[in-house]
Order: C-alpha cells, then structure tokens, then sequence
C-alpha cells in the first residue's frame, strides 16, 4: 500500500508517538542530544499538542503506510501569527518531523494542494539552518529563501517561501 498524508485528529496515542518521535528526531538534528530533546519539549510535548488540537488555526498533517504513522508536519494559518509576512494571505508550516525527503514531498504537496484550496497565496516554511536535507528538499521543490525576523526564535533558523498560484 502507498503512503498517505492526511489530517490528523491529536488523541492520546497520536500525541504520545508524535512527542516520542520530535524527540528523536531533534535530538539527532541538533548539535547536541540535550538542546534537541529541550526544543521538542517546549514545543511538540504531549500538553503542547493537546494546546493545537484545541486551536482552529492549528493543523497536523500526518503521513501513514498501511495504518502506521511516521512522519507529520503543523500548519499555522493565523493572522496574528502570519501577519508580517508579505502575501494576502499566508500559511505556514511550523515543524517537520520526518524520515526521509519523499516523506518531506508528500507532505508539503498535501500543504500546498491545502493551502491551493483555502485561497492561500504563500507558504512558508521555518526550518533550522543544519537541517540540510529539509533545506535542499524544499528548494529542489521550488521553495526560496527569505529574510523574516521572530521575535521568538533561536538564530538557528531561517525561513523558506513558496508561491501558491490560484
């Protein structure tokens, strides 16, 4: 059977996995152990997760093969959130936590075919500068980099971009 990414509904099981594999995964990202399992602490822990599912802003995109979860993204659409960025109406994906780059394809498609429905005509990617194979993914894919400014973030990120023509 192939892989699917779809929307996911935040359950207990669902949390318990996606908190499990954001810290194996920034803990193999980051330069040490240590600064990745607090990165995913703060921001994809089991009570950080529930906040989303809570927040109609907030979407989880899931990739599955045969029923089995492993790898998913989040999706930001709010105007407070997105409101520096210069486009009508951008979305941004927050966090991806993947497995391989074909995994990295088949959910940002999925994002932009979203974003393509819901009149959307940018999105935007946050991504830390050592996160090479997410890097070179989205710009084979057509992402270009930009210059954004957080007022929360580590100086580690940048920030990638990706018209959606409607």
């Amino acid at each position: 059977m192939s892989k699917k990414a779809q929307f996911v509904v935040i359950i207990m099981e669902t949390a318990s996995w996606m908190e499990s594999q954001a810290q194996k995964f920034y803990a193999a990202l980051f330069p040490s152990d240590e600064e990745g399992e607090r990165f995913a602490a703060k921001n994809l822990s089991i009570s950080e997760l529930f906040k989303v599912q809570n927040d109609f802003n907030i979407e989880v995109l899931m990739v599955y093969e045969n029923e089995n979860p492993s790898s998913f993204l989040q999706l930001n659409s709010s105007r407070i959130f997105n409101e520096n960025i210069e486009a009508e109406k951008p979305i941004c994906v927050e966090f991806i936590i993947y497995s391989n780059p074909e995994e990295i394809l088949l959910l940002t498609d999925r994002a932009e075919v979203i974003a393509k429905q819901r009149k959307n005509d940018l999105i935007w990617v946050k991504l830390f500068e050592f996160d090479v194979v997410l890097k070179e993914t989205l710009e084979s894919n057509g992402y270009e980099k930009f210059d954004f400014e957080e007022n929360e973030t580590t100086s580690k990120q940048i920030y990638l971009k990706k018209a959606i023509p409607n």
